[in-house]
C-alpha cells in the first residue's frame, strides 16, 4: 500500500465567486459554502467534482457536485486526479478524514489549499478501492432513494394543500378569521442550553429535529412554529418542553378548528409567514405576524379530510426518516471501518 499527500495526487483550485447579477432563476447549479446556493447560465465544471467547503461553519464538508455546475471560491475543487486513485474512493477517504481538524481562523473558520494539500492519503490497490466504492455507494443509493421518497411526499402535500386551500379562499361563503380569534399562542420558556442529549421528553428548539429534556412544561395537542433560524412547523400531541423562540399554538375550541387542520394550514402558509420575518443577521418572526394570519374555517368534515391527510404524510415521512437515520449510521460505520482498517495495516 502506498501513501501520498493530497497535493501530489491532484490539482487543488478555487474559482471566482459570481456577481449577484450572474444568478438566474434557472440554469446550472452554483455551489457555495452550503451546497447549491442558486443557478447561473455558465458552468466551470462539466463533470461531477469533489469539492471541500473552505469557509464558514460548514468548513471541511466534502461533497460531489452535479455535472455541469459552477463551484465558487467558497469551496476548494479537486481536479486532475492521478490515475492511481479512483475519484469516488478519494471522495470517501476525505469524508472519513475529519477535515474540520485542519481549519484555521477564529472569526471565520477556513481551510487553505496548503493545509488541505498536506492531508495524507492511503492508496491501496485499485481493486480494493473499487470494493470500498461499491459497498459505500450501495448504502448511499438507498439513502438517496429515501430522500427522493421524502421529496415526493413533500410535492404531493404541496399539491394537495394548494388545491384545497385555494378552493377555500376562493369560496365567497367561506368564513375566514384571524388566527388569534380561534387559537392560543404562547412562546416556550426554556433556554437552548437547557436541552440534553438524553431525556424522557422532546425539547423543541430551532434544530431540525427535537432535542431531549428530563422535564416538561407542556402537555397538549398543538402546532409548534419555530420563530427564527430554521423556520418549520411541527405537529405534536403529548408532553414536551420548548425553547423561547418556539411558538406553541393550540386550538381554543377543537369543535371549531381541529389541531391537525391547523397544522396543515400553517404548513401551507409557512412561505408567507417567513416573508414576515424581521431582523438583521438572524431573522425572526414576531408574534403579531402570526396572530394576524387569516385562516378559513370550513365544515368539520373538510377539516378532517385535510387534517387526516397532513397526519398521514407526517407518519410516512417519520417512518422514512427513521429508516434513513439507521442507514446513515450504517454508512458512517462502514466508512470508519474501511479506513481505520487501512490505517492499521500501515502501522
Amino acid at each position: 500500500m502506498q501513501q501520498a499527500l493530497l497535493r501530489d495526487l491532484c490539482t487543488l483550485r478555487q474559482w471566482h465567486n459570481l456577481p449577484k447579477q450572474a444568478f438566474t432563476a434557472e440554469g446550472y447549479p452554483v455551489y457555495g459554502a452550503n451546497g447549491i446556493i442558486g443557478f447561473t447560465r455558465q458552468f466551470n465544471h462539466e463533470k461531477p467534482t469533489i469539492a471541500i467547503t473552505s469557509r464558514g461553519d460548514s468548513c471541511g464538508n466534502v461533497i460531489i457536485t452535479k455535472p455541469f455546475s459552477y463551484i465558487t471560491a467558497n469551496a476548494i475543487c479537486i481536479e486532475n486526479i492521478h490515475n492511481a486513485v479512483l475519484p469516488q474512493y478519494l471522495y470517501y477517504y476525505l469524508k472519513s478524514a475529519n477535515l474540520h481538524g485542519i481549519t484555521s481562523g477564529a472569526a471565520q473558520p477556513q481551510i487553505t489549499q496548503k493545509n488541505l494539500g498536506n492531508v495524507p492519503i492511503l492508496i491501496p490497490s485499485l481493486s480494493y478501492q473499487q470494493h470500498v466504492v461499491n459497498v459505500l455507494q450501495k448504502v448511499e443509493q438507498v439513502i438517496n432513494l429515501r430522500q427522493q421518497q421524502l421529496d415526493a411526499l413533500d410535492l404531493m402535500r404541496q399539491s394537495f394543500y394548494h388545491q384545497h386551500f385555494s378552493a377555500l379562499f376562493d369560496s365567497e361563503k367561506q368564513q375566514i378569521v384571524p388566527l388569534e380569534q380561534i387559537a392560543d399562542i404562547q412562546c416556550g420558556k426554556r433556554n437552548a442550553g437547557d436541552a440534553t442529549a438524553e431525556g424522557a421528553y422532546p425539547f423543541f428548539s430551532c434544530a431540525k429535529s427535537p432535542l431531549r429534556s428530563h422535564t416538561y412544561q407542556y402537555d397538549c395537542e398543538c402546532v409548534l412554529l419555530t420563530g427564527n433560524i430554521d423556520f418549520q412547523v411541527t405537529y405534536f400531541d403529548g408532553k414536551f418542553d420548548a425553547y423561547q423562540r418556539v411558538y406553541i399554538i393550540e386550538s381554543r375550541d377543537k369543535t371549531a378548528i381541529t389541531v391537525p387542520y391547523l397544522y396543515a394550514f400553517l404548513q401551507h402558509s409557512l412561505p408567507q409567514i417567513q416573508q414576515q420575518a424581521v431582523g438583521g443577521t438572524i431573522k425572526y418572526i414576531r408574534r403579531s405576524a402570526i396572530t394576524r394570519i387569516c385562516i378559513p374555517l370550513p365544515a368539520p368534515s373538510t377539516q378532517q379530510i385535510i387534517g387526516n391527510f397532513a397526519l398521514r404524510i407526517l407518519q410516512l415521512k417519520n417512518k422514512i426518516q427513521q429508516a434513513t437515520n439507521k442507514e446513515t449510521v450504517l454508512f458512517h460505520s462502514l466508512l470508519a471501518q474501511f479506513f481505520q482498517s487501512l490505517q492499521q495495516r500501515c502501522i
